[in-house]
């Protein structure tokens, strides 16, 4: 079976979760990427910083829900 990979960014809900299909990879099971060069813009103005230890928490949560919620394996 391929591998699924789940994604979510900051400030969005669980419902704009993307689920991608790949080829396996060489890596363990499961994994859960989180990156930190990547900035988020915080106002209008442009300032930007990186993610918070608690927004990556919720985006787990929210891909925990995804995965409840839909067929379990993948089709």
């Amino acid at each position: 079976m391929a591998t699924r990979r789940y994604k979510i960014s900051p400030g969005e809900t669980e419902f704009a979760v993307v689920e991608e299909v790949g080829a396996a990879t060489n890596s363990d099971t499961c994994e859960f990427t989180v990156d930190l060069a990547t900035s988020i813009v915080t106002d209008p103005s442009g300032s930007t910083r990186t993610i918070s230890k608690n927004e990556v928490l919720i985006a787990l949560s929210q891909i925990e829900n995804w995965i409840i919620s839909h067929n379990w394996p993948p089709a």
